[in-house]
């Protein structure tokens, strides 16, 4: 049986459309994931849907991630203002915001003993202010929650978390799509018999950046639009990376086929052998790719709107109808 992985990218409350896309995915198709990867509003989700063992488990758990989402009513639930925020977090505050209520959440709802149980492969990660590393952590870490606090620690909004020796904020600083720690655990799994492995790619904004004309007067809504801008930089970039990979597996593949069938598969494999392939199995493996993106941005990262979050959920639900191929989404990114 072919393993298949859900990978989720950063976005806030937009999450929401990712909560939509997987609801599709596992309750109306009945796919099941084997690997569950995100960061920053993605590592939320994801944590969560890996608590459940086999297709069943994850039907379950994905119940609960909906009654999670739908009991935030405001932003008050996920994190609460610090008096003069804005302000004090250029002397005194390490961020304008504190995410106590979220890391109350996270603290209720997930269980490390039910990860560790549920035989899903968990992968999120949060980036190191001391090395500036990206940081990946699976369903075994005993400080996983905190770890899932810090991946969604967006720089100057919410506080960094401290966990050990290190200092941690939001994964999404310099891996937003975490596509690499998806391909590695997958490959860890071993290939199933039959149909390859698979990867569905659920993106919480839209692959062209939203205009907006919106008056800036303060530093702080120039930092929010620049981080957008660069954040909407990195997806593309993932994305991108990984395409280039399964095509330059599929064409050392091609390629070794064609020899094969012309010289016979040892001179072909000694030919090869010798040639400067770095996407050369079996490091690497051609796993198709399909990814689920939002039409626009149906909120404010930070707004954590009930009515919004609904119409983004519903529109998740839409968009994984029909999900992009890897062609489709090779023309989006190319236009």
């Amino acid at each position: 049986m072919a393993n298949r992985a859900l990978v989720m990218s950063g976005g806030g409350s937009r999450g929401a459309f990712q909560l939509g896309a997987a609801d599709y995915l596992v309750n109306n198709r009945g796919l099941d994931f084997q690997v569950i990867a995100g960061v920053s509003t993605g590592s939320l989700n994801a944590i969560l849907m890996a608590q459940g063992a086999g297709l069943e488990g994850l039907k379950s758990s994905l119940g609960e991630l909906r009654s999670l989402w739908s009991g935030i009513r405001s932003v008050r639930d996920v994190f609460s203002s610090r008096f003069l925020g804005p302000l004090l977090v250029l002397f005194a505050k390490d961020s304008v915001y504190s995410t106590r209520p979220l890391a109350e959440l996270i603290a209720r709802h997930v269980s490390p003993e039910r990860l560790q149980a549920s035989g899903k492969q968990l992968r999120i990660g949060a980036v190191s202010l001391e090395t500036g590393d990206f940081m990946t952590v699976d369903q075994t870490n005993p400080r996983i929650r905190d770890w899932a606090l810090a991946s969604a620690a967006i720089p100057l909004m919410f506080p960094p978390v401290s966990i050990g020796d290190q200092t941690a904020v939001d994964g999404g600083v310099r891996n937003l799509t975490p596509l690499k720690d998806a391909f590695t655990a997958l490959k860890g799994l071993g290939s199933g018999e039959g149909e390859p492995d698979e990867m569905y790619v659920v993106l919480a904004s839209p692959l062209d950046l939203d205009v907006d004309r919106t008056p800036r007067k303060s530093g702080l809504a120039i930092t929010k639009r620049a981080a957008a801008i660069l954040m909407n930089e990195i997806f593309r970039e993932d994305l991108t990376y990984a395409l280039a990979i399964n095509d330059s597996v599929r064409g050392y593949l091609q390629l070794r086929h064609r020899l094969a069938a012309r010289l016979g598969p040892g001179e072909a494999e000694e030919i090869l052998g010798q040639a400067p392939f770095p996407f050369r199995p079996p490091k690497f493996r051609h796993v198709p790719i399909w990814t689920i993106v939002p039409d626009t941005s149906y909120s404010e990262a930070l707004e954590f709107d009930p009515v919004k979050m609904e119409r983004a959920f519903m529109a998740g639900r839409e968009a994984a109808r029909s999900p992009f191929s890897e062609g489709e989404l090779r023309r989006r990114l190319a236009a």
